[in-house]
């Protein structure tokens, strides 16, 4: 009875929780909606066209272990990829023979694989146990399971950014602010089309590292400081250059001072302290991993791939035409614009100072790596992860718009509309092979702009 009372009140909080801000609420299912739509109407996964490059190489450690059994050498992985990708040519891509041990390693770090568990469970269960092409573990059940684990991840990171942006502000400027990032960036794209990459899960992360860390300071609880130490560690795990993340609850002070934050810290060192034991918590199985398969507990997986510390192209990832952030996904602008706003205005530049302590050195760092384009993709890629980090800056600005008079409202919402229609237009593109994957210019994207298909269009590059 007890049990069936508490169910009841929680299911009486989600509903006033609903009802309380309905807009962004509904924002939020819209995107899940959406979000598997795209995913049914492009039909990668029963295509067998979700899982492959970076995508399969993440994933490897889940049939490696729980179907194969062969996780320190990946063996079974010849053979199953040439019926995967009889036309690309892809051969074992992500895994590294390692010359000391005999054995083989994958590239990646096992955080994504760990996102994608549940739902591979899921798929296994459900697999027809007397076919084996069905329980390989690469099938079209297994990859739908990595298409919608994704959008599961996304559709939370989402749930919690609403969560954190409603006690600041609006839930008319939360709604927009989410609507924007949702479906006004490239994060619309990599929880479709290229589900399955690491970034969708590290944006429900650093959501995850907002919201708790806003949360500790104005309440320091033990199982906050374990959510927010769990979400650092598996950003680190998952994607190990953002652990740079952590400079966001570094760097909080919630508008009380510096004063104040170290008070809260030194009267509070306990709580610390479990949330540091708490971010080594998810390293621990990748290090064995490693000490497995290379014979060391930490290893550089990147072999020959590195940073040119002293050759950043930070210019060319915000702005050039091959993946610049603002060509690509323009409508980041309003992030950046409420970022200047909050930094201008006394109550809001508390919460924007940790924004730009972030941004202001994963900018170099990201953009240091020896491929700064990343490949392959829409835009610019490892910023995907970072839109959580803008949507305060964001509703703080939708706010101001919607208090403004309508010669500023109106142009403002015109925008946001042609910004999300030419966001999911171009993906539209992309899929066309009319947007090149890798190596758009200035005069292809002229060239190609408003074009619904290749009549007319030369042989690009």
């Amino acid at each position: 009875m007890d049990l069936l009372e508490g169910t009841e009140v929680t299911y009486r909080s989600i509903a006033r929780a609903f009802f309380k801000a309905p807009w962004s609420a509904l924002v939020c299912l819209l995107f899940a909606w959406a979000a598997a739509q795209e995913i049914q109407r492009i039909h990668f996964w029963s295509d067998l066209r979700t899982l492959n490059w970076d995508i399969e190489a993440y994933y490897h450690y889940l049939p490696a272990t729980f179907i194969h059994h062969d996780v320190r050498d990946l063996s079974y992985v010849v053979r199953v990829d040439p019926t995967l990708h009889p036309d690309l040519k892809q051969s074992a891509f992500g895994i590294v023979a390692d010359s000391t041990t005999g054995h083989d390693h994958l590239k990646y770090t096992c955080g994504v694989a760990l996102f994608e568990l549940p739902l591979f469970l899921l798929a296994r269960a459900l697999s027809d146990p007397a076919s084996p092409p069905a329980i390989d573990g690469y099938s079209a059940p297994y990859q739908l399971a990595v298409s919608l684990s994704t959008v599961l991840f996304v559709l939370l990171g989402l749930l919690v950014l609403r969560r954190f942006l409603l006690r600041h502000v609006s839930d008319r400027a939360a709604a927009i602010a989410i609507i924007i990032l949702a479906f006004g960036t490239n994060l619309f794209f990599y929880s479709t089309v290229d589900s399955g990459m690491s970034h969708g899960y590290l944006f429900f992360l650093f959501a995850l590292v907002l919201e708790r860390t806003d949360r500790w300071h104005r309440a320091p609880r033990t199982r906050t400081a374990i959510g927010l130490g769990l979400a650092l560690g598996m950003v680190a795990l998952t994607r190990p250059v953002d652990v740079l993340v952590v400079l966001v609850p570094i760097t909080w002070t919630t508008g009380e001072g510096w004063r104040a934050k170290w008070a809260v810290v030194r009267a509070h060192q306990r709580q610390l302290l479990i949330a540091a034991l708490c971010g080594a918590i998810p390293i621990v199985p990748q290090l064995l991993y490693w000490k497995a398969t290379t014979g060391s507990f930490i290893f550089y997986s990147y072999g020959n791939e590195g940073f040119n510390w002293s050759d950043p192209h930070i210019i060319d990832g915000l702005f050039s035409f091959r993946k610049g952030w603002f060509i690509w996904s323009p409508l980041v602008a309003f992030g950046v614009a409420g970022l200047v706003m909050m930094l201008r205005d006394r109550v809001w530049r508390p919460f924007a100072m940790p924004v730009l302590a972030f941004f202001a050195p994963a900018l170099y760092v990201i953009f240091c790596w020896y491929q700064w384009w990343y490949g392959g993709g829409f835009g610019a890629r490892p910023l995907v992860e970072t839109l959580a980090l803008l949507a305060l800056p964001m509703a703080v600005l939708v706010e101001r718009v919607l208090r403004s008079r309508l010669f500023v409202s109106i142009p403002f919402t015109l925008i946001v509309v042609a910004g999300i229609h030419l966001n999911l237009f171009q993906q539209r593109q992309y899929l066309q092979a009319i947007i090149h994957w890798d190596g758009m210019t200035r005069e292809r994207y002229w060239e190609v702009f408003g074009a619904e298909n290749w009549d007319g269009l030369r042989p690009f590059p």
